[in-house]
């Protein structure tokens, strides 16, 4: 009887310890996985940062104008005007196309063979 209480002990401490041990393990792997997501996330950020830096060297005055007076002509741009900016609520609806009633013709936006839904 003592011999197999004690032969159950030992597995039970076996198991107990191949257990832990499979914990260990795991928690080293999650570990590993969370050092590399910062890794990850570390090298995104710089990449945004020097994105960034990029940006706003692209988007110096300077070098805009610099284009500007460069391809002027091949552009034809011209300086923008007050009265050109406007509100989102300045800009008119779409116009909707419907359907003639009745198959009867009509002028305008009715008229029009595209029906939009």
């Amino acid at each position: 009887m003592v011999r197999t209480l004690n032969i159950l002990f030992i597995l039970a401490v076996v198991i107990g310890a191949a257990t832990v041990y499979d914990m260990k393990l795991a928690a080293t792997k999650s570990a590993e996985r969370v050092a590399d997501l910062r890794r990850q996330i570390d090298e995104e950020r710089d990449a945004i940062r020097m994105l960034k830096a990029e940006w706003s060297l692209l988007n110096q005055p300077d070098r805009l104008q610099t284009l500007v007076e460069r391809y002027n002509e091949y552009l034809q741009l011209k300086p923008l005007d007050v009265k050109q900016i406007v509100t989102p609520e300045d800009i008119p609806a779409r116009p909707v196309m419907l359907e003639p009633i009745g198959g009867a013709q009509m002028g305008g936006y009715a008229g029009s063979s595209a029906v939009i839904r």
